[in-house]
């Protein structure tokens, strides 16, 4: 048996709810994870499961709006994409990930607004060199426009900063929805695509942002915590929200094989048992420079053009392009994403 499947004493150093999210976490994962993850028997007759070709299903808000309705919104705003870029535990890289995806995305003269829904833990305006005036609580307020709070860095990238009053927004009145729902359509005709980081694990409010979006792409590590939280993680998506597409980028790897390896063991279990499609989107290289551009809130892309881990993200920025150039794999738009957002996290899909 693997060491990561032995149990280990709870290390002390970890705050007890810490624990207590890990525990609930790994109950999720079981009795499948556990039983087949790396079973070369279970991954040998699995195929690769791929969402090309596939149609893109209705986000729940566009369920809730009339065909007419949909065609004449279609019209008037732009198709900026939404992804949703989660994990199933901290430390993974995951705002890093966002930060310098976007960046790679800005030099290749994409429009990108990213939002920072980490709710309680935001940090992208370090990793985007911003200090922010004001928050959405602050338009929520009515103390500011929602293009006040709107920043831009130096490579032109928006930044929607969030704040802990965000995690209220499904107890917004009617007017502060309608309120938010005009400025936003107004701004989406300003970006070509949306990134959302994602706070981490399984809390009500990472499956109210995830569930949001039109794309989820889930940051895995090869430590086999980070593993077993990620399935924990699709698995409660795929269970209770009827999410079966999800994309997955390996971080912090040291070849390609092993990225691969990891996707492998992820799709095949998701596969299995839960029909859940797991499609690959990219890898990152374990690199010094990467290590030292996050200990300086510096991007890898912008810093070092030259390093593995900057090549990375430009290999994957082109891939994304690519996918909302197709017009094929993305099933909404930005102002679905707010109207699904707004409608309310768990209402049933």
């Amino acid at each position: 048996m693997p060491d990561w499947l032995c149990p280990s004493p709870p290390d002390p150093k970890i705050p007890l709810m810490a624990r207590k999210q890990r525990k609930k976490q790994a109950e999720i994962a079981k009795p499948e994870m556990f039983t087949s993850l790396f079973s070369r028997e279970s991954m040998s007759g699995i195929e690769k499961i791929s969402p090309d070709g596939q149609s893109m299903k209705p986000t729940f808000a566009q369920g809730l709006v009339p065909p007419r309705q949909r065609s004449a919104a279609s019209k008037r705003v732009s198709q900026a994409p939404v992804l949703a870029i989660t994990s199933g535990k901290g430390g993974v890289g995951k705002t890093n990930v966002v930060a310098n995806l976007a960046a790679a995305l800005a030099l290749r003269s994409k429009r990108v607004m990213v939002i920072d829904a980490d709710l309680g833990l935001a940090n992208l305006d370090l990793f985007l060199g911003v200090r922010p005036v004001y928050t959405l609580a602050d338009f929520f307020t009515g103390l500011v426009a929602l293009d006040e709070i709107i920043i831009s860095n130096r490579d032109g990238i928006l930044l929607l900063p969030g704040a802990c009053g965000v995690q209220e927004v499904t107890a917004l009145r009617y007017d502060q929805k309608i309120a938010l729902l005009t400025e936003l359509d107004a701004l989406s005709h300003e970006v070509d695509l949306v990134l959302v980081d994602t706070g981490s694990g399984i809390s009500d409010a990472v499956t109210y942002f995830a569930t949001s979006a039109q794309e989820i792409v889930v940051v895995v590590t090869p430590e086999p915590s980070s593993m077993t939280d990620a399935y924990a993680l699709v698995k409660v998506l795929a269970s209770g929200y009827h999410e079966k597409r999800f994309y997955i980028l390996a971080n912090n790897v040291s070849d390609k094989a092993e990225a691969r390896r990891l996707f492998d063991a992820l799709s095949g279990t998701a596969l299995r048992f839960l029909n859940a499609s797991l499609d690959f989107f990219g890898w990152i290289p374990r690199d010094p420079q990467l290590i030292q551009a996050v200990a300086r809130s510096r991007l890898i892309v912008t810093e070092a053009s030259d390093a593995p881990s900057a090549k990375a993200f430009a290999v994957m920025a082109e891939r994304l392009i690519e996918m909302t150039s197709a017009r094929v794999r993305i099933k909404g738009n930005v102002q679905f994403f707010f109207r699904r957002m707004l409608e309310g996290g768990r209402a049933a899909k």
